[in-house]
Order: C-alpha cells, then sequence, then structure tokens
C-alpha cells in the first residue's frame, strides 16, 4: 500500500469513528463496527491507532484542528466590518464551509457537552477562551463592543450560537426552515444582526460606548 492510500485509509477511519461516536456514543461503538464503517479490516484499525482511545485521541485532535481553523477564519477584523455592515453573505460562506451539511462534527460536540464528559468542558473552555481574545481584539479596532466584562459577554455569545448548533434539528422542525444552511441561514442570520446590534457599535455611537455598563457599587450609591 502506498503512503498516500496509506493516510487516506487512516483518515477514512477517523471519520468513520467521528460518525458512529456521534450517532451511538463511544461507549456503544466497536472496532470492528468502525472498520465496517470505513470499509477496512479490523486489523488496518488497530495497526494506525492501536485501540478505541487511540481513536478518540485521533477524533479530539481533528475536532481541535477544525475549531483552530474555524476560528483562524473569524478572527479577521474583516468579520467584524461584515456584521456592522449587516452583510451576513460573507459570514454565512464561512459557516457552511465550517460545517458543510450533514457533518457529524456538531452531534459530537454536543454528546460530549451534554454527556458531562470532562473532554467537553475542555473544548469549551478552549473556545471561550478563543472568543474572549478574538472580542477584545475587535473592541480595540473599534469593531464590537466587548463590555465591562468581556468574558460573560463571550459566554453569553457563545450560549447562544452553540444552542442554534446544538437545536438545529429541533428548530427545523419548530421554524420549518434550516437554520444553519441555504435560505434558512440568511433568514436566521437577518434576525441575528438585529439581535447582535447592541454589541455592534456604530459611527453615532463608538466603541467605547457600552448599553451594558456596570451599575454603581453600594459605596458609589450611598
Amino acid at each position: 500500500m502506498s503512503s498516500v492510500d496509506d493516510r487516506t485509509a487512516r483518515a477514512r477511519v477517523r471519520d468513520a469513528a467521528l460518525e458512529l461516536f456521534a450517532e451511538h456514543g463511544e461507549d456503544k461503538v466497536t472496532m470492528r463496527q468502525i472498520a465496517e464503517r470505513a470499509e477496512v479490516s479490523p486489523a488496518l484499525v488497530v495497526h494506525h491507532f492501536g485501540s478505541k482511545a487511540g481513536l478518540r485521541e485521533a477524533v479530539v485532535e481533528h475536532l481541535r484542528t477544525w475549531m483552530d481553523e474555524l476560528f483562524d477564519l473569524t478572527a479577521d477584523t474583516g468579520t467584524a466590518e461584515a456584521m456592522q455592515a449587516g452583510e451576513w453573505s460573507s459570514i454565512g460562506e464561512v459557516l457552511q464551509h465550517a460545517l458543510p451539511e450533514g457533518s457529524p462534527i456538531v452531534p459530537y460536540l454536543r454528546r460530549l457537552m451534554m454527556s458531562g464528559d470532562p473532554l467537553g468542558t475542555e473544548l469549551l473552555a478552549a473556545w471561550h477562551r478563543q472568543t474572549v481574545e478574538i472580542f477584545t481584539a475587535w473592541d480595540a479596532a473599534g469593531k464590537l463592543v466587548a463590555g465591562p466584562d468581556p468574558e460573560t459577554r463571550a459566554a453569553l455569545a457563545m450560549s447562544s450560537d452553540l444552542g442554534t448548533l446544538f437545536l438545529a434539528d429541533h428548530w427545523r422542525q419548530v421554524l420549518g426552515y434550516d437554520p444553519l444552511h441555504g435560505e434558512g441561514l440568511a433568514r436566521w442570520a437577518d434576525e441575528a444582526m438585529r439581535f447582535y446590534a447592541a454589541i455592534l457599535p456604530t459611527t453615532d455611537t463608538g466603541a467605547d460606548n457600552d448599553i451594558a455598563s456596570p451599575p454603581p457599587s453600594s459605596k458609589e450609591s450611598s
């Protein structure tokens, strides 16, 4: 087998494991099932990953790479400028590229975070840290109001974003459209722009003004 074929087989096995882990949970998936989904022999799965723990490590590394690439795409202040101008198309393209329809990444993330798996908390913490960094950078560039408590503001924004991702299947049934793809994404995004307008500075308010200033302390009010 050539090195190219070998790498392709390894990726197929990893992707099969990701799909099955997302569908059933890691504890209920066997190495043989993964081999069958990837259309390779169980021996080849063992050759590449050694064990199911090794497969989990490969899946998680793939997930981390996906997260890093997504943040690289969104960290540019040009994304914030597009949001300020209400130009969702470029941001929507980023999301559609990052989350192709049918991707098992979202259901796998949902399972990790909803099951109480410590890895879910670890990934959420990394995601939050990067979001705070982006908010702070955008605030310094005058493209977003990070507010007096950027950590909590980032957590609130993430709760909204993750809620969209994790509840997308339910929203399709409730709303009658897909909030993550096609025309449904555009419709969802239009309202999201209005929803997030409070943290997008305008030429009238500037980045230094904030609608969520902290209340005065008890000493100040006394």
